[in-house]
């Protein structure tokens, strides 16, 4: 199994999207793990919530599992998966879009999902 780091997956402008989302998931606490596959990396605790794939050397797309069903004018698309599951699609181009999620609280919703805490 081949391994990928972050600077593999993530390189050049993609690195500071891939800081900023990393340095949101570490403060949601100590339970919750990074993992890097071919494509992506994820974060979970009880289950996987978050993901970030690079769609191009400029932009990524984040995807984040929650409860409920959230709105907003960056939001790409909004799967609902089941009654419990809505899986929420955002195109990332700067970290400050990255601060615009958390803005509204939507990592720490996605984290509760991840914990199975509802």
């Amino acid at each position: 199994m081949v391994t990928v780091d972050a600077q593999q997956l993530f390189p050049g402008a993609l690195t500071e999207i891939y800081d900023a989302l990393s340095a949101r998931m570490s403060g949601l606490g100590d339970d919750i793990v990074e993992e890097f596959s071919r494509t992506q990396v994820s974060y979970g605790a009880a289950r996987k919530f978050t993901w970030l794939t690079p769609i191009t050397k400029t932009k990524a797309l984040l995807t984040m599992d929650m409860w409920d069903e959230h709105h907003g004018s960056f939001v790409r698309d909004v799967i609902p998966f089941r009654h419990d599951k809505y899986t929420h699609q955002v195109e990332v181009r700067t970290p400050a879009d990255i601060e615009s999620v958390a803005a509204l609280g939507w990592f720490e919703d996605s984290a509760a999902w991840g914990r199975k805490q509802r």
